[in-house]
Protein backbone atom coordinates (compact mmCIF):
# COMPACT_ATOMS: atom_id res chain seq x y z
CA UNK A 1 0.00 0.00 0.00
CA UNK A 2 1.46 3.34 -1.01
CA UNK A 3 2.18 6.12 1.64
CA UNK A 4 2.01 9.84 1.30
CA UNK A 5 4.08 11.78 3.47
CA UNK A 6 4.18 15.65 4.30
CA UNK A 7 5.22 18.02 2.77
CA UNK A 8 5.59 21.59 2.98
CA UNK A 9 6.04 24.50 0.35
CA UNK A 10 5.63 28.23 1.07
CA UNK A 11 3.46 26.75 4.28
CA UNK A 12 1.22 25.05 1.92
CA UNK A 13 0.89 21.13 2.98
CA UNK A 14 0.97 18.68 0.27
CA UNK A 15 0.83 14.89 0.59
CA UNK A 16 3.12 13.44 -1.19
CA UNK A 17 2.82 9.75 -2.58
CA UNK A 18 5.51 7.70 -1.69
CA UNK A 19 5.60 5.51 -5.12
CA UNK A 20 5.14 7.90 -7.88
CA UNK A 21 5.28 11.47 -6.33
CA UNK A 22 1.49 11.82 -6.77
CA UNK A 23 1.15 15.35 -4.83
CA UNK A 24 -2.27 16.59 -3.19
CA UNK A 25 -2.63 20.08 -1.82
CA UNK A 26 -4.54 19.97 1.68
CA UNK A 27 -3.90 23.51 2.22
CA UNK A 28 -1.81 26.01 4.51
CA UNK A 29 -0.47 24.70 7.68
CA UNK A 30 -2.27 27.86 9.10
CA UNK A 31 -6.00 26.51 8.41
CA UNK A 32 -5.24 23.28 9.17
CA UNK A 33 -4.70 24.81 12.82
CA UNK A 34 -7.41 26.75 12.64
CA UNK A 35 -9.77 24.25 11.64
CA UNK A 36 -8.47 21.78 14.60
CA UNK A 37 -8.81 24.47 16.94
CA UNK A 38 -5.64 26.00 18.04
CA UNK A 39 -1.58 25.00 17.85
CA UNK A 40 -2.38 22.72 20.80
CA UNK A 41 -4.34 19.89 20.52
CA UNK A 42 -5.07 18.46 24.13
CA UNK A 43 -6.20 14.79 25.02
CA UNK A 44 -7.15 13.85 28.34
CA UNK A 45 -6.71 10.24 29.78
CA UNK A 46 -8.76 7.86 31.96
CA UNK A 47 -6.71 6.03 35.01
CA UNK A 48 -7.09 3.16 32.62
CA UNK A 49 -5.89 4.51 29.85
CA UNK A 50 -2.92 5.97 31.93
CA UNK A 51 -1.41 3.00 32.75
CA UNK A 52 -0.13 2.52 29.20
CA UNK A 53 3.77 2.44 29.49
CA UNK A 54 3.97 4.94 26.71
CA UNK A 55 1.87 7.56 27.78
CA UNK A 56 4.30 9.95 30.11
CA UNK A 57 2.04 12.27 31.97
CA UNK A 58 1.32 12.24 35.48
CA UNK A 59 -1.50 14.15 35.19
CA UNK A 60 -3.19 12.30 32.39
CA UNK A 61 -3.09 15.00 29.72
CA UNK A 62 -0.96 14.79 26.99
CA UNK A 63 -0.48 18.22 24.63
CA UNK A 64 0.03 17.77 20.88
CA UNK A 65 1.34 19.99 18.80
CA UNK A 66 -0.93 20.50 15.41
CA UNK A 67 1.89 21.90 13.65
CA UNK A 68 4.27 19.11 14.17
CA UNK A 69 1.58 16.55 13.71
CA UNK A 70 0.23 18.13 10.44
CA UNK A 71 3.59 18.24 9.16
CA UNK A 72 4.93 14.85 9.87
CA UNK A 73 2.23 12.24 10.00
CA UNK A 74 2.20 9.49 6.93
CA UNK A 75 -1.23 9.16 5.69
CA UNK A 76 -2.59 5.68 3.51
CA UNK A 77 -3.59 5.79 0.18
CA UNK A 78 -6.98 5.54 1.12
CA UNK A 79 -6.80 8.70 3.34
CA UNK A 80 -5.04 10.75 0.71
CA UNK A 81 -7.52 9.12 -2.32
CA UNK A 82 -10.71 10.35 0.02
CA UNK A 83 -8.69 13.78 0.92
CA UNK A 84 -8.53 14.06 -3.08
CA UNK A 85 -12.57 14.27 -3.28
CA UNK A 86 -12.84 17.06 -1.95
CA UNK A 87 -12.25 20.20 -3.25
CA UNK A 88 -10.49 23.47 -2.32
CA UNK A 89 -13.18 26.00 -2.05
CA UNK A 90 -14.24 27.54 1.23
CA UNK A 91 -18.06 28.10 0.50
CA UNK A 92 -18.90 25.80 3.06
CA UNK A 93 -16.69 26.49 5.92
CA UNK A 94 -14.74 29.69 5.22
CA UNK A 95 -11.46 27.47 4.70
CA UNK A 96 -11.45 24.89 2.29
CA UNK A 97 -13.10 21.86 2.23
CA UNK A 98 -10.33 19.80 1.75
CA UNK A 99 -8.13 21.24 4.98
CA UNK A 100 -11.23 20.86 6.96
CA UNK A 101 -11.77 17.50 6.07
CA UNK A 102 -8.35 16.72 6.50
CA UNK A 103 -8.18 18.09 10.03
CA UNK A 104 -11.20 16.57 10.96
CA UNK A 105 -9.30 13.10 10.42
CA UNK A 106 -6.36 14.48 11.88
CA UNK A 107 -8.25 14.84 15.10
CA UNK A 108 -9.77 11.60 15.05
CA UNK A 109 -6.53 9.89 14.64
CA UNK A 110 -5.24 11.96 17.91
CA UNK A 111 -8.29 10.97 19.34
CA UNK A 112 -7.99 7.06 19.08
CA UNK A 113 -4.66 6.65 20.77
CA UNK A 114 -4.18 4.97 23.75
CA UNK A 115 -7.70 3.79 23.59
CA UNK A 116 -8.33 0.66 24.99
Amino acid sequence: MTRYTPECVDDTLFLVSEDDGTRIEVGTVDDIVDAVGGETYVIEYDDHQRTQPWLQTDDGVLEIDVREVATTLPHTEDTAAELADYDMSTERYGLPTRTVEFANRLVDTLERQGSS
